[in-house]
């Protein structure tokens, strides 16, 4: 394989990312954590955001005064990244 084969292999697909966001969401993770621990940017991330709640895999939670406090995967959420973790343990090289 190339080194240009090779980098864009390892380049993060737009599920390698939403798995990353609800695999660091559990038990209630803020906005910044995500976005640094997931290591996006903040336009990205709003785009990502917007996607998982509105595909519902993830919730919000938010204080008494209206501001977004954290977000949790849902039970979708969790489903939708054991199925990713399945599909990638496919994907590992291994014997045949």
């Amino acid at each position: 394989m190339s080194d240009i084969e090779e980098s864009l292999f390892l380049q993060r697909s737009r599920m390698d990312i939403i798995a990353c966001i609800l695999e660091h969401s559990a038990g209630h993770s803020r906005k910044t954590n995500l976005i640094y621990k997931c290591n996006l940017g903040s336009n990205q991330f709003k785009v990502y955001l917007s996607l998982l709640l509105g595909t519902g895999l993830l919730r919000r939670y938010e204080e008494k005064g209206g501001r977004v406090e954290s977000y949790e995967a849902t039970e979708k959420g969790e489903a939708f990244l054991n199925e990713y973790r399945k599909l990638k343990a496919l994907l590992e090289p291994g014997e045949v």
